[in-house]
């Protein structure tokens, strides 16, 4: 297996893990991201076949992102996570994971935990960007796994969506 940053003029190897929209991001829009500068894209591969593949952008916790904005609800949901020093921000940054798929005939070995494993190592040992927190914005199929991985909710006000905002702090590792 190898792990490649996607460039817009590699050619991606077959790939399905079985959800239309991850399926249709890897073919039709990951290098477009990447070229457009919105997200980067890594992919597994061996041989014959794309393993898995994840994508990482830039994102923000936001006092916004609690619903209503309130923002004495995002200090005691979060405030024990961040830093006194500079009084009470408003956002902190994050990594987003913007897309994470594992390939049907893969699904169940552990790649998917080993993507989270590297995400937070990446971004701690030598912390690239300067960020806090690893954001998701899980599928309702998913989030057990992100729960298993650590990630907590942030918001509530989104519990009937087909999507739930979810955050690992960065610094509890």
């Amino acid at each position: 297996m190898e792990l490649i940053r996607l460039i817009p003029e590699m050619d991606i190897k077959p790939f399905d893990c079985g959800d239309a929209d991850l399926n249709g991001f890897l073919f039709d829009d990951a290098k477009n991201y990447g070229s457009s500068l919105l997200a980067v894209t890594y992919l597994i591969q061996d041989d014959e076949n794309t393993i898995a593949y994840f994508a990482y952008q830039n994102d923000k916790i936001s006092h916004t992102d609690i619903g209503g904005g309130n923002l004495k609800k995002f200090i005691k949901r979060v405030g024990s996570l961040l830093p006194k020093e500079k009084g009470e921000f408003k956002s902190y940054p994050a990594v987003k994971i913007g897309r994470l798929g594992v390939n049907n005939d893969f699904k169940g070995k552990g790649i998917g935990k080993q993507i989270i494993q590297f995400t937070i190592q990446y971004f701690t040992e030598n912390n690239k960007t300067g960020c806090k927190f690893i954001t998701v914005d899980a599928y309702k199929a998913s989030l057990k796994f992100y729960e298993k991985m650590g990630f907590k909710y942030l918001s509530s006000a989104d519990e009937k969506s087909d999507t739930r905002l979810m955050y690992f702090n960065l610094v509890s590792v």
